[in-house]
């Protein structure tokens, strides 16, 4: 069976222990690559668990051979980043919450819905 191969976005707390979890206690789960906008904290994480790190998360969603992505970056940069991964066909697990507004959540549902891919919030 193929690894599903995983890209996160985000490498602060969350997004670390995300990481470790995905590397060391996921079987079927092929942690790829990490990003985040400071990028020397990406390539902490990067170097850590021998990964690609990236300081442009567009990077992550461009690469053909990352399924899916767990979004761990900021609060207001949830829904807009759910919608990208989406129209980019990865599945998406986003930390919560994935908004604040309600409009903007609907906004995320139909970007999934249109697309196919699966998103999974975090309980």
């Amino acid at each position: 069976m193929k690894a599903l191969r995983i890209g996160i976005i985000g490498a602060g707390r969350i997004g670390r222990l995300h990481a470790n979890n995905l590397k060391s206690r996921v079987p079927g789960a092929e942690l790829v690559a990490i990003s985040d906008v400071y990028a020397p904290a990406a390539k902490e994480v990067a170097a850590s668990l021998g990964i690609s790190a990236y300081s442009d998360y567009h990077d992550i969603l461009s690469d053909p051979a990352v399924d899916a992505v767990f979004i761990c970056s900021s609060t207001d940069t949830h829904s807009p980043i759910s919608i990208e991964a989406a129209r980019a066909g990865k599945h998406i697990f986003c930390e919560k919450p994935i908004d604040h507004d309600l409009d903007k959540i609907k906004a995320v549902i139909e970007a999934v819905k249109a697309s196919g891919v699966k998103e999974i919030p975090r309980n």
